[in-house]
């Protein structure tokens, strides 16, 4: 009698496609995808000068300047400093957030006018910082241990290929952290930037939607998006951030990432920042 074989069938009709020239290749499973993300632009300290202008509804824009710092300390974990510039009723209004070993965080908002920094509760981090469309959650970066990845079928994006991969919180407690049940993010096939975000709630719907625009490379190498635009339509609210200047991997001294620092801001500080400010246009010919 003659005995099917399936396993040996399809060893043949392999066989027989890479005769005919076909090619394996190698597939990018979310945590893959992410993986590159990650590796094509991580950076272990930057230091950027960013306008963030803000609209609700009829009002007039709310436009604000800060410096956003991230840098890695000697044990890998990162250090996050905010500050506004301006405008002169906000200005030195500061975020800190320091990781810390097993994966958790502080974060201390700092008001000159309220007295020293106030610890932030994880059940506080999902507010909205400053009035803007972005969280004090979302001011830190991807971190993927926090996060689990699955990649869906690949769309495009204003006529650019993307991977598309749904993120979840890792547990609960993480969800509750952030306030999301899932985000969409779609990452540029050739390029690995980070084109959009949706970010779901527990019965998928859209709650904000961030995009990223204008890829440039920064120090002539790593690629930033000098423009991101985050829209809450339940809110109807927008906050656009537009990168004037930007440092990456020129580390800054730990202590710029202090409790002190945020209260006793001084000449040191103030350097940093003259030195970074985007240079002057030059005066047009008459």
């Amino acid at each position: 009698m003659l005995r099917f074989r399936p396993f040996l069938i399809l060893f043949v009709l392999a066989g027989g496609l890479l005769a005919m020239g076909f090619k394996t290749v190698n597939y990018l499973d979310g945590d893959a995808v992410m993986a590159k993300v990650k590796e094509t632009h991580g950076a272990d300290s930057e230091i950027d000068i960013i306008k963030m202008v803000t609209v609700a509804g009829t009002n007039d824009p709310v436009t604000r300047t800060l410096i956003s710092a991230a840098q890695k300390d000697a044990k890998g974990n990162f250090m996050y400093l905010l500050r506004f510039l301006s405008p002169d009723d906000q200005k030195g209004i500061s975020l800190l957030v320091l990781e810390k070993d097993g994966g958790d965080v502080d974060q201390y908002l700092y008001i000159p006018s309220l007295g020293p920094p106030k610890k932030i509760t994880p059940e506080g981090r999902s507010g909205s910082f400053m009035g803007s469309d972005f969280t004090y959650e979302d001011m830190r970066k991807e971190k993927p241990g926090e996060w689990t990845y699955a990649r869906l079928e690949d769309e495009q994006i204003e006529n650019t290929d993307c991977y598309v991969i749904i993120s979840d919180p890792a547990n609960k407690e993480r969800e509750k952290i952030t306030g999301y049940t899932d985000r969409v993010i779609y990452v540029d096939k050739a390029t690995f930037d980070v084109r959009r975000i949706e970010f779901l709630d527990s019965k998928h719907k859209l709650i904000k939607q961030f995009d990223a625009y204008d890829y440039e490379a920064t120090n002539n190498a790593t690629q930033r998006p000098h423009r991101g635009e985050m829209k809450n339509p339940g809110k109807k609210t927008d906050t656009v951030m537009v990168l004037l200047n930007s440092r990456i991997n020129k580390p800054l001294d730990e202590k710029f990432f202090s409790l002190d620092t945020l209260q006793h801001w001084g000449p040191d500080q103030e350097k940093i920042i003259a030195d970074l400010q985007p240079p002057a246009a030059a005066p047009k010919t008459p």
